[in-house]
């Protein structure tokens, strides 16, 4: 309630209706990233004029909480490609063209996590041609290797250049980024391995940029038919500004948690400078250790040379051990219930209820991923994961499918 009321105070709704009714719907992403690498420029220049440890990571403690101020600058260009969506719903909906109005949501422009699942393909391609590479790449997994080695390969060179030039722009992603502990690609580039090893069987090179090429193309013609069942020239130029704002903004969905991500880098950088001189001065065990402290333990920590908190540190892990063994239910209510829904009627034997999140029939074999950093999916299997997030989507480059035991429309699958 208290971020409803201050987007309302600084001014969104009177924005979104001029992001609705005037601006370039195709200026939509480049406005949001300016904001975002403004905001990102201020978060490093407001770190790096500190020294690095104690004073850092005490300014950074209040800066984390202002970066959520972008969402003064996401709303008003999301939420004119929800609105667009949503009038368009409504004009189309018992007409002909009421499917169009699904189409215009596929192969949207702008989603940058679409960007770096399209590159992960183009990382694949390079492989492709080359079996000692990839057998290689199927060696190293999550473990560490040598640049240098891999380099020395057939086609090892331009793999490893092209490497550097995604950890260059997503290096600080990787499955489960939002957990502040969780290995990056910057950290482990083995990490992208398994999702490269398994476009390697099934697909030819270009497969994944054909693929969202067509999904484009398809999106940008439903557009242009519904413009055309729009009626007279004023109803076909607000429908046009409307696809525009879907096919334009809909994309930006994911640069609010991008920023996050690139915010916590910042972040991730100064604790483990900290943990390091704490191994160092012999105060932690090891550079993880610092990931079981409380924020304000660890700024304790570093103002107090005398404070030992080892003994904390040893009975949290053991907890972390035992808790990591459970079994959470998919649902619990805030008094503790946890609801049981009956099964559903009429369905085949051996049937698994579920709901569908998009239209669809796909055949294919299903293969159980619970880890996607260490599973190898294949071009063509459909994908059944426990859940899915930006760390997994590099492997929806090869799916055919996706079966997720939680998620739902505005999930990443």
């Amino acid at each position: 309630d208290q971020v409803m009321a201050a987007i309302v105070a600084q001014g969104v709704p009177p924005r979104l209706l001029k992001e609705l009714l005037w601006n370039d719907p195709q200026r939509l992403r480049t406005e949001l990233e300016s904001c975002i690498d403004e905001k990102l420029s201020h978060f490093r220049r407001e770190t790096e004029q500190l020294a690095p440890g104690l004073a850092r990571l005490a300014r950074l403690r209040s800066l984390m909480s202002s970066m959520f101020g972008i969402l003064q600058h996401f709303v008003p260009r999301f939420g004119s490609a929800m609105l667009s969506l949503r009038l368009l719903t409504q004009r189309f909906a018992d007409t002909a063209h009421a499917a169009d109005v699904g189409a215009i949501q596929r192969g949207v422009y702008g989603n940058v996590t679409t960007e770096m699942d399209l590159l992960v393909g183009d990382l694949t391609d390079l492989v492709r041609p080359h079996p000692e590479l990839g057998a290689a790449l199927r060696l190293a997994g999550s473990q560490p290797f040598s640049r240098e080695s891999l380099a020395g390969l057939p086609g090892g060179a331009a793999f490893v250049a092209a490497l550097d030039q995604f950890l260059h722009r997503f290096g600080m992603r990787g499955p489960g980024e939002i957990d502040i502990a969780r290995p990056r690609y910057r950290d482990q580039p083995g990490l992208l391995f398994s999702s490269i090893i398994g476009g390697l069987s099934g697909s030819q090179p270009g497969t994944h940029r054909a693929h969202f090429a067509r999904l484009q193309k398809e999106g940008d013609m439903a557009g242009e038919r519904l413009i055309a069942a729009a009626g007279g020239p004023l109803a076909r130029r607000l429908v046009a500004r409307q696809v525009g704002c879907v096919r334009y903004g809909l994309g930006l969905r994911e640069h609010p948690k991008y920023f996050l991500v690139r915010c916590l880098d910042v972040l991730r950088t100064e604790v483990l400078f900290a943990a390091r001189e704490l191994v160092a001065a012999k105060r932690l065990d090891s550079v993880d250790d610092v990931w079981l402290l409380r924020y304000a333990e660890l700024l304790q920590l570093l103002q107090k040379p005398t404070l030992d908190l080892r003994h904390v540190v040893a009975q949290r892990r053991s907890d972390y051990v035992r808790y990591a063994q459970l079994q959470p239910p998919l649902v619990m209510t805030s008094d503790g219930e946890i609801p049981r829904l009956p099964p559903p009627k009429d369905l085949p034997q051996g049937a698994l209820a579920g709901l569908g999140a998009s239209a669809g029939v796909v055949e294919g074999l299903a293969r159980v991923v619970l880890d996607p950093a260490q599973d190898v999916l294949h071009a063509g299997e459909i994908l059944v994961a426990p859940y899915t997030d930006p760390g997994w989507t590099p492997l929806f480059v090869h799916a055919k499918g996706l079966v997720c035991e939680v998620g739902g429309m505005m999930t990443h699958g």
